[in-house]
């Protein structure tokens, strides 16, 4: 609803029949645009019924989904009855081939994510606010963003490795989850480390602590802003195992900003971009504190190199955009010709501002 204001949100109904066919029956859509994986068999069995045309888009099938739908007959069947399936990747096109859905309704258009990776502040107001932050144009800028327990402190301990052995780095942390923020205060300052909270700087009771401190982020919607003052970005949720659905956050947002992009082995969300950039020698992957330490090292004192990384980071996801554009072109048909109770308007090439990913996408 904070996402987009202008338009009325639902839930989902829940997938038994009767719930199913009272959902239809009061908004009778014309159009059902299902986004990802969201492959309920009542639904899509009540929709298929009715005549409705069931569409996908920015879809995915996981392994896991793929070994699960394979035994049963019931969601393949369905699946091969969907208008159209535009899929993120070959990968997944190939499983839904696999489960039965015929090839003409069946596209890879692309990751809708990327289309959401923008510029959030320009360039001006990016330094404006480094400066405002405490950070000279030396500093080297290393954030933490969405940092979940444990990885903070091996960021931490990594960070102030390097920096004893003399290389020169300034650190802000952004957990996760705000209610962090006083434990990773804690651990900062147990490590004998000023660590301001950025709560504090807003409500002026403490001084931005530039190079001399940690700027721990106990604030919620910063953390694109905050990227886009940095030099370097490791990514949480990524270091340690949390599940097989779960793993990684979103890695565009700091590489479209030209920022050299570090992450942890496990980024089931995000499987695509690691592959991308690690392709384009444009990330590292990094499994513990050791390596994370190195990488580090090897980035904080090398500036050109800070750029080259950067900038092939920038151009995989500029690359990977426009799959938006694509996935509306090929539901506008979709529509029918009669036209009168859903036009179709011109697409608006501003997206609405990008809301926190969840750990499932």
């Amino acid at each position: 609803r904070q996402a987009y204001p202008k338009h009325r949100v639902i839930f989902f109904p829940l997938d038994l029949t009767f719930i199913v066919a009272r959902f239809l029956t009061l908004f009778d859509p014309r159009l059902i645009v299902i986004v990802e994986s969201e492959f309920w068999p009542n639904f899509l069995a009540a929709a298929q019924h009715r005549e409705i045309p069931v569409a996908v888009i920015n879809g995915k099938m996981s392994l896991k989904s793929y070994q699960r739908n394979a035994r049963t007959r019931i969601v393949p069947m369905l699946l091969r009855r969907i208008a159209l399936l535009a899929v993120q990747t070959q990968e997944h096109a190939e499983r839904l081939r696999r489960l039965g859905v015929p090839e003409s309704r069946l596209r890879v258009t692309g990751n809708m994510k990327y289309d959401l990776a923008q510029l959030v502040i320009s360039p001006e107001q990016a330094r404006e606010i480094r400066a405002a932050l405490g950070y000279s144009n030396d500093d080297v800028l290393i954030i933490g963003g969405s940092m979940h327990e444990r990885e903070d402190g091996i960021l931490l301990d990594a960070f102030l490795s390097m920096t004893n052995q003399g290389h020169r780095g300034s650190l802000i942390i952004v957990p996760r989850y705000p209610r962090d923020a006083g434990r990773v205060e804690q651990a900062v300052r147990t490590r004998g480390q000023v660590a301001v909270l950025k709560t504090a700087v807003d409500r002026g009771e403490q001084t931005a602590p530039g190079s001399s401190g940690i700027l721990i982020v106990d604030t919620v919607g910063e953390l694109r802003t905050l990227y886009a003052v940095a030099d370097i970005a490791f990514v949480g949720g990524s270091l340690f195992y949390r599940g097989s659905n779960k793993g990684g956050h979103n890695l565009m947002e700091p590489a479209i900003l030209g920022l050299p992009t570090l992450f942890g082995p496990y980024n089931f969300s995000f499987a695509e971009t690691v592959h991308e950039l690690l392709r384009a020698d444009a990330g590292f992957e990094v499994r513990d504190g050791t390596e994370l330490e190195a990488v580090l090292i090897s980035l904080v004192g090398n500036r050109q190199r800070r750029r080259e990384v950067g900038g092939r980071a920038r151009e995989v996801v500029l690359r990977g955009q426009g799959a938006t554009q694509r996935n509306y072109e090929l539901l506008v048909p979709l529509l029918g010709s009669g036209g009168e109770r859903l036009p179709a308007l011109a697409f608006e090439r501003t997206m609405p501002p990008a809301v926190s990913d969840s750990d499932s996408t």
